[in-house]
């Protein structure tokens, strides 16, 4: 296990838009900038970047608000009710069997099972949100091998959230999806004669610790190096590999 890892927001990154190729340019500002890309480095990256590459915010007059939604907004007040359903409509059911409520919070549980502060759903201004990618894992990967094809270099993704806890104030980093990287990391030691196994969400300790740098949006550091963090480079990895499956939408469903 290292006793070191460093953490460097990579240099120069432009505003991300609809269409971008977030490989591509991470591969173009390493090479503008010199900064130079190691075997197994991790980059973590803002989910919201990933989002805006992939497709365009969500205009909230054009979502269609139910019943469910309106009593909501009655007991979430500050939410607007087309944000509150877009909310519902992450979590994919059409009531509100997968949320979680504490007078003002609101988290929902997603199909795979991530559970997030209001689904992940993000505002962007007053008119528009931010979702999160269709697939964060599949987004990881794709960002992964267009770097590897470029350079040759197995580095690891991380797909990062911003994320608020009920009982603490602000938010902090979470992983929403991974590539090359194992999200857990699993040890063991003798203690009393006795094998203990440990197991360390090590994809959100990650995350964290590039929150740091990365910031809410604004900052304009959507991208984040984290270099000598041990593991082995496992490109089967998922996010779904550190959840608890029987909160994922397909358990659920056999459970009713």
């Amino acid at each position: 296990m290292s006793e070191r890892i460093s953490i460097e927001a990579i240099p120069n990154m432009p505003e991300i838009v609809t269409g971008d190729d977030i490989g591509e340019i991470i591969v173009d500002k390493t090479k503008e900038t010199n900064f130079e890309l190691k075997e197994h480095d991790i980059l973590c990256i803002a989910s919201k970047a990933v989002s805006l590459a992939e497709g365009e915010p969500v205009a909230l007059d054009t979502v269609s608000v139910g019943d469910v939604a309106q009593e909501l907004h009655k007991r979430i007040p500050r939410k607007d009710p087309r944000t509150l359903q877009l909310i519902i409509n992450a979590t994919g059911v059409d009531d509100a069997s997968r949320l979680d409520l504490d007078d003002n919070y609101i988290a929902g549980w997603l199909p795979n099972g991530n559970r997030l502060t209001s689904a992940g759903v993000d505002k962007m201004g007053s008119e528009h949100v931010i979702l999160l990618p269709e697939d964060p894992d599949k987004s990881a990967s794709t960002i992964g091998t267009t770097i590897l094809n470029a350079i040759g270099i197995n580095v690891a993704i991380i797909i990062t959230d911003s994320d608020g806890r009920v009982e603490k104030r602000g938010a902090t980093q979470v992983a929403i999806g991974v590539y090359g990287v194992p999200p857990v990391r699993v040890t063991e030691h003798a203690e009393k004669g006795e094998v203990v196994r440990n197991e360390e969400t090590t994809c959100d300790m990650l995350a964290a610790s590039a929150g740091l740098l990365m910031g809410q949006r604004g900052t304009n550091r959507p991208v984040v190096l984290i270099r000598g963090h041990e593991y082995e480079f496992d490109k089967t990895a998922t996010i779904t590999d550190a959840l608890v499956k029987s909160k994922a939408l397909g358990s659920a469903n056999q459970d009713k």
